[in-house]
């Protein structure tokens, strides 16, 4: 049985400050470690079907840059929470490292964090990395993205879930959704993205998945962005591979929770992933 879940903060010193960055955290036993990377607007809360379902690990949740508790540290950016992330994975995972679970936006911070802290990362499941065209890097991009969240909220979730299969989707706190926040989203999920490039290759053996389902509400993943990354993680780690599920959506940790745990846990413990998953 799963423990009771803790809060804490782990700190990080940035231009000799102090920063300290919420996190909770399970399962405090356990002898290996999974790191859960939220996506954009959400926060740890995001993997609350989830990690129940993986009791034999040790669980750290923490909160991005900007985002949840950690609203107030910033301007977020994939390279601080890359930095801070590892900070927490040495302080407080089982022997400093950590196996990382990432959805979305976290998908980017995890491959970052994987890039550049290698020393913390053991192997790693992300899923729906969703890039923009380079055109999406203008001045207007920002506002749209802040709008749309504002017309989402108007949108009844009952409607948004059925709509989504089901999806259990949560409504976002719009006092979060700034436009600074958007600008620094949109600059690290865009082609050619912060730095000039979209990756460097990374050491960890990575499963990245492509959720494929859309219908009435856009939520499929981009399976070619899947497919790009694969290769730039193969240039690291040649085991990393691709995958996609015709029947899960953009957000499937709150789809089919159970599944996704099972694909984690398959994953970590080099067994085959679920039926229903497909390779690119």
């Amino acid at each position: 049985m799963a423990s009771k879940r803790t809060d804490g903060a782990a700190h990080a010193l940035d231009d000799d400050l102090q920063i300290t960055i919420p996190f909770s955290e399970a399962n405090k036993e356990a002898t290996a470690t999974i790191l859960f990377i939220h996506g954009a607007f959400g926060d740890r809360n995001d993997w609350d079907q989830v990690t129940p379902n993986l009791s034999k690990y040790h669980i750290l949740l923490p909160d991005l840059p900007g985002h949840g508790q950690t609203d107030r540290i910033g301007p977020f950016s994939k390279k601080l929470s890359a930095r801070l992330l590892a900070d927490l994975i040495r302080q407080h995972a089982k022997g400093g490292r950590a196996h990382i679970v990432a959805l979305s936006l976290g998908a980017f911070v995890a491959i970052e964090l994987a890039s550049v802290q290698s020393d913390v990362v053991n192997e790693m499941f992300i899923s729906g990395l969703k890039v923009m065209p380079a055109a999406y890097r203008t001045a207007i991009a920002p506002y749209g993205l802040w709008l749309s969240q504002r017309l989402e909220s108007y949108i009844p979730l009952p409607l948004v879930r059925w709509a989504m299969d089901g999806t259990d989707m949560q409504g976002v706190d719009l006092s979060r959704v700034t436009l600074p926040l958007c600008r620094a989203i949109m600059s690290t999920i865009t082609a050619e993205s912060g730095d000039g490039e979209w990756a460097q290759p990374w050491a960890a053996r990575t499963c990245i998945i492509s959720a494929g389902k859309a219908g009435i509400v856009p939520s499929a993943d981009h399976p070619e962005d899947a497919v790009k990354y694969r290769d730039i993680g193969r240039k690291g780690n040649a085991e990393t591979v691709a995958y996609t599920h015709p029947l899960m959506r953009h957000p499937w940790n709150r789809q089919d929770p159970v599944l996704f745990a099972r694909a984690c846990r398959c994953w970590f413990e080099r067994e085959s992933l679920p039926e229903g998953f497909i390779e690119l």
